[in-house]
């Protein structure tokens, strides 16, 4: 007895998963029956789902040409970034060698500039022996008062 009751019930289940996709009608009236009025429209929605996932498998030309893209947007964006440092290492070499430019300048200005104060130096030096000289001159004739 208990035998057939489970053929029964597997029976009834059978009869209603062929009906949900074969008499959706009858299937809704069961749903109502059984008090979940939307279980046989999930069930049709999730097989179109997985039919969908199933058939929507890109070909083989399909992933090729993909990849290809791929490939081409991959090799313009490196192309890119070489540019992009191409650029700045020569804004990189300009601004060291107007650096060094400057650095020269400087140095000939320093070096200048030094040789100038030494020839004043040298022109006190000269200024107060002079002096020294036009002093002495005067102590000795005594033309100074």
């Amino acid at each position: 007895m208990l035998k057939k009751l489970l053929l029964l019930i597997v029976i009834l289940i059978v009869f209603y998963g062929v009906s949900i996709f074969m008499l959706p009608q009858v299937a809704s009236t069961i749903d109502n029956l059984i008090g979940k009025p939307w279980l046989s429209d999930t069930l049709r929605w999730k097989k179109e789902m997985i039919d969908g996932a199933i058939t929507d498998i890109p070909s083989i030309n399909e992933v090729k040409s993909g990849a290809l893209d791929l490939k081409e947007k991959f090799v313009d964006g490196v192309d890119a970034t070489k540019n992009t440092i191409d650029d700045i290492r020569s804004g990189a070499q300009k601004a060291e060698e107007t650096y060094n430019e400057a650095k020269e300048t400087y140095d000939e200005l320093k070096e200048t500039f030094d040789e100038t104060k030494e020839i004043f130096n040298q022109a006190g030096e000269k200024l107060e022996q002079i002096q020294w000289v036009v002093e002495s001159v005067t102590e000795l004739t005594g033309s100074g008062s």
